[in-house]
């Protein structure tokens, strides 16, 4: 859903070229009432009059208008998300021009993201900008501004869009090349038992039924029954990995400890993220007494991404203790591992 821009939301900026041209206005206007010279009111009513049109023409560029913004599913620390950007002009006759968009994260003023030249009256623009989240955890976004420097770049009428938006950012990936996924393709751990998919194996052979391929028809068994009978493919079986991460750090952790445990939390994500979007893994996450057992698809791997994003150091605890299972290949991170 769209926010529309309040009136009561407006605020306004000064340019360095808006502050010198005030500046020449008000000496014009002091010179003016001292000597009386009409040329010099002339001018004083010519800039005025700019002042006054710059005022009202960016008034009406930031009025009416519906702002909406479409987050990525993954956002991940250190990496630019890209966020979509769309603008409705709901006024009837005029257009907004010279449009920009400013975020506000964690109080902090990063701008000049998105811009768009023109939207006319009754239309929508899209524009696609980055932003990029320094660290994982929780962050804040507060009242984005929708800017105009329209007409002459004298001013900066902006408005406050009122909304309040919490960002979940992932732990930064580790590229495929810094990981050691060869494990997890060696002879370790255990397969789940075939199940009935597209593979190249052969899972059972069943009669014909309307909607089958005739590629899958198997002759011999057809010929031997005297009815159509086709082949049903095994799915490739699902390797089980389980990532543990030791959560815990020396009681007195120096600042060298928490970047390996940051490093070790990167390298837990990146593992999670490369082997399930191969749709061939089944993976797991122990984080202390925390424990995710091992599953496939996109929501698991939101629910471990998220579990990572939030995990904080235990200072001072003893090491977790970590036995071999037989059923899925054990892959332990964490400082001192």
């Amino acid at each position: 859903m769209g926010l529309q821009i309040s009136i009561i939301n407006r605020f306004l900026r000064f340019t360095p070229e808006g502050r010198k041209f005030i500046l020449i206005t008000i000496a014009i206007g002091f010179a003016a009432v001292n000597t009386g010279n009409n040329l010099l009111y002339l001018v004083l009513a010519m800039l005025l009059s700019l002042i006054i049109a710059s005022g009202f023409l960016s008034e009406w560029g930031v009025k009416g208008l519906e702002v909406k913004r479409t987050f990525p599913p993954y956002i991940f620390a250190r990496t630019p998300c890209r966020i979509l950007l769309k603008v409705t002009n709901k006024k009837r006759y005029l257009p907004s021009f010279s449009l920009e968009l400013e975020e506000q994260v964690d109080g902090e003023n990063k701008g000049g993201l998105a811009y768009l030249f023109r939207v006319g009256p009754q239309k929508t623009q899209t524009q696609v900008y980055r932003l990029s989240f320094p660290r994982r955890g929780i962050y804040r976004l507060h009242e984005p501004h929708l800017l105009t420097r329209f007409p002459f770049g004298f001013f900066i009428k902006g408005a406050r869009i009122k909304e309040f938006r919490e960002v979940l950012v992932y732990p930064p990936l580790l590229p495929r090349e810094e990981l050691l996924l060869e494990q997890a393709h060696g002879d370790e751990g255990s397969r789940s038992r075939p199940r009935k998919g597209r593979g190249e194996d052969i899972f059972a052979v069943r009669e014909y039924l309307p909607g089958d391929t005739s590629r899958d028809i198997h002759w011999r068994s057809t010929a031997k029954r005297s009815q159509p009978m086709v082949k049903e493919f095994e799915r490739p079986a699902m390797k089980k990995v389980h990532i543990v991460l030791d959560t815990a750090v020396p009681k007195e952790a120096t600042p060298s400890d928490l970047n390996l445990f940051e490093e070790g939390v990167s390298k837990a994500a990146s593992l999670a993220y490369h082997l399930l979007k191969k749709q061939d893994f089944l993976v797991g996450l122990s984080l202390g007494a925390e424990v995710i057992p091992p599953q496939g698809g996109d929501s698991h791997l939101h629910r471990m991404l998220r579990a990572l994003a939030l995990v904080e150091p235990r200072r001072g605890e003893r090491k977790q203790t970590v036995s071999p299972s037989a059923d899925a290949l054990t892959i332990v991170l964490g400082v001192g591992r």
